[in-house]
This record gives structure tokens, C-alpha cells and sequence, in this order.
């Protein structure tokens, strides 16, 4: 038997190739006392609050074997399963957009560094405690099968920085160290379009190419051109044009993009090689998510939205860090008993099951993570952002 891996069993069985994580939470725009010059942007948190929705949704997928494509074309009318997801596939490229948008106005002179430390001061610290936590959580749940080693060590960490959701911040990172390093060339439209090009490459080589890394996580370089399109989005006043655009035109263009994705994922899953007929970077998802943005922008009124009793400034990044553990551990943990002591059995070809697994699974997750997220943010624990 060959060994692929020092690892066994990495992939949790609740947990598909996670895909997105959270924006730039701590750079958020609030309002203030008339007499600030601070500015207030609706519509930054509502696209945040509505995307840290998705990512939990997209990450809560039921996941009922190791090898999931096999699975899925065993599933009668499975692309009821991927429609249902694509709906919030917008969720990583919005991050990002918002991220440069607020950004823009903060690179500009010897703002730059101070700006990129002091979102270190802000990201580093709660992201090293969870991920930490994380990787000792996946170590311990595998030491009844797993004999303890460097190589097995090495490759955990590995797995957990490159194919879960803990991918986003390192991710983010780097993306914005280019955008500060290279600061004095975002208005310029060229460097747009290598930023461009080099998200082509990644789309190809992670989508389309036979030779396909099969998860968007691995295209470490492939976001940064829609953090520069924040920038420039905000650069050249292009949200007032959103705008002033007939709203029904922008819902009827991102209806037929939805359509136009579905029918990708559709025949990439049929007709080609590809492990993730859902993956972010494919061309019409990339589109669908920008036309998500404007759609959100001129939806978005001048006033900020009622949250109720959420508080996306203080809470999405919380929630990107912690709703991990839920879906690996918690929710697995409770089905495996429930199976056990019940005598139920969670596995099925019925895509409506699946379906309602999902949805369930997102539902227990969500209001599990955002309450402890409350928690950790009233009483000032896990380094996390409380103001």
C-alpha cells in the first residue's frame, strides 16, 4: 500500500476543503461624533455580516466520505446540492474587495507601515492562539491512530495552514504587504492589470489545468488583484456610481451570472477532471462575486443596517477564528453520538438530505460560534477586537 502522507486521515468527515475566512475586520469605518473625520460605510458591514454567513455555510457542508467527488456522482440531481451552495461562493472575493476599499485611504505616505503594523498587532495575536489551539485539538483527536512524530507534526500544520479555513490570514497577509510594498503604483491601471494576470494564472492552474491543485486555498497570490480593486474602487469614487444604477438591471445581471456559474460548476463536475467543480477562482464565480458587491453597495442605504443582535464589527473575525472547531470536533462529536446511542445513521445519496444536513449543521454552528464569539468579546479573552 503506498503512503501518501505521514498524516492519516486529515480530512475531517464533516469538513470539505474549507474556502474562505474573514476581511479586514479590525479596519472597519464606524460612526462617530459629527466632529470626526471618520466616515461611515453602510454597506461594508452588511456585505461583511452577509459574507461571514457564508463562509460558516460553505464550511458546515455534511461530510459523509473521503472522497467526495466519488460520492457526489452517486447523488441523483446532485447539482440541487451545488446550486444551494453556490448562492454564497461570493463570500472570500468580497472580503477582499471590502478589505482594499478600506484600505485605500491608508497607504498613502509614511501611513503605509504604521498601518500594516498595527494590523499585525490587531490579526497576529488571536489568529496564533486559535490556530494553535486548533492544531493541538487535531493532534490529540488523532492520537488513538496516529503515533506522535516530527513528520506527522509538520504535515498537521501544514494541512491546517494550506486546506482549512485558517488559510484566509496568512493569506491576507501577504497580499497586503504587496499592496503596501508596492503602494505608489495602485492608481495605476497596469499594475491592476498584472495583479490581473496573475489571477488568471492561478484561476487556470487551480480550476482548469489537468494538473489542478483542486482547492482555491492553494492560489496564495490569486486574491490580491480584488484587494487592489477595493482600492480602486474607492480611488476613483466608483461606489457612487454603483449607486446611482437602476437596481433591478444590477439584480437581473446577477441572476443570469448565478445561472451562468451554476452551469460552470455543472459541467466542470460532468465533463472534466476537476475535484471541486465549486471552487472560488473559477471565471464566472469571479463575477458573480464582484456583481454580489455592487448589488449589495446600491441595496445598502445611506443608514446602517439593524443587525439585532449581531455586531459585525466586533464579532465576524471571532467568528471566522472559532467556527472551525465546531466543524471539525463539536458537530461531529454530537452526530457520532446520536448515531450511536440512536442508531441513526447520517449517511445517504438523497441530495434533500444532504441539503438538510447542511443547513442544519450551519444553523448549530453559526449561533454556537457567535455566541461564544460574544463571550470571548465581553470579557476581553482570546486577544480578540472588542471595540
Amino acid at each position: 500500500m503506498q503512503v501518501l502522507s505521514p498524516v492519516k486521515n486529515l480530512k475531517p468527515k464533516l469538513f470539505r476543503h474549507p474556502e474562505e475566512g474573514p476581511g479586514d475586520n479590525a479596519a472597519v469605518i464606524t460612526h462617530a461624533p459629527a466632529k470626526s473625520d471618520r466616515i461611515t460605510y453602510p454597506f461594508v458591514d452588511l456585505i461583511r455580516f452577509i459574507s461571514t454567513i457564508g463562509i460558516v455555510f460553505i464550511h458546515a457542508e455534511f461530510f459523509l466520505t473521503s472522497n467526495e467527488v466519488t460520492f457526489f456522482h452517486k447523488v441523483h440531481h446532485i447539482e440541487y446540492y451545488f446550486l444551494m451552495r453556490q448562492v454564497f461562493k461570493f463570500a472570500t472575493i468580497c472580503y477582499f474587495l471590502i478589505a482594499g476599499f478600506l484600505l485605500a485611504d491608508k497607504i498613502e505616505g509614511n501611513q503605509r507601515i504604521k498601518y500594516f503594523m498595527r494590523r499585525l498587532k490587531v490579526i497576529v495575536k488571536p489568529y496564533a492562539l486559535a490556530v494553535s489551539l486548533f492544531i493541538l485539538g487535531f493532534i490529540l483527536d488523532r492520537a488513538a491512530s496516529q503515533k506522535l512524530s516530527g513528520p506527522f507534526v509538520i504535515e498537521t500544520v501544514k494541512y491546517i495552514l494550506g486546506y482549512t479555513s485558517f488559510w484566509y490570514v496568512p493569506n491576507y497577509l501577504i497580499c497586503l504587504l504587496i499592496i503596501v510594498s508596492f503602494s505608489k503604483y495602485v492608481k495605476s491601471a497596469w499594475f491592476g492589470a498584472a495583479l490581473f494576470l496573475m489571477t488568471i494564472v492561478y484561476t487556470y492552474l487551480n480550476v482548469y489545468s489537468v494538473n489542478h491543485t483542486s482547492s482555491h486555498t492553494t492560489a496564495l497570490l490569486g486574491f490580491v488583484f480584488y484587494m487592489w480593486l477595493g482600492i480602486f474602487i474607492k480611488k476613483n469614487g466608483i461606489v457612487q456610481k454603483i449607486q446611482q444604477i437602476d437596481p433591478l438591471l444590477l439584480i437581473g445581471i446577477t441572476v443570469l451570472i448565478f445561472a451562468l456559474s451554476n452551469y460552470e460548476t455543472w459541467y466542470l463536475f460532468n465533463f472534466t477532471h476537476t475535484s471541486d467543480s465549486l471552487n472560488t477562482l473559477r471565471v464566472t464565480n469571479q463575477l458573480y462575486s464582484v456583481a454580489v458587491f455592487a448589488l449589495l453597495v446600491r441595496l445598502c442605504g445611506a443608514k446602517a443596517p439593524d443587525f439585532g443582535v449581531f455586531r459585525p464589527k466586533q464579532e465576524t473575525y471571532g467568528i471566522y477564528l472559532y467556527h472551525c472547531f465546531f466543524i471539525f470536533y463539536i458537530i461531529p462529536g454530537i452526530e457520532k453520538w446520536i448515531a450511536k446511542h440512536y442508531h441513526v445513521s447520517f449517511f445517504s445519496y438523497n441530495v434533500f438530505h444532504l441539503i438538510a444536513i447542511n443547513l442544519l449543521n450551519f444553523v448549530i454552528c453559526y449561533c454556537a460560534t457567535t455566541l461564544l464569539v460574544k463571550f470571548l468579546v465581553r470579557y476581553k479573552l482570546a486577544f480578540l477586537p472588542y471595540e
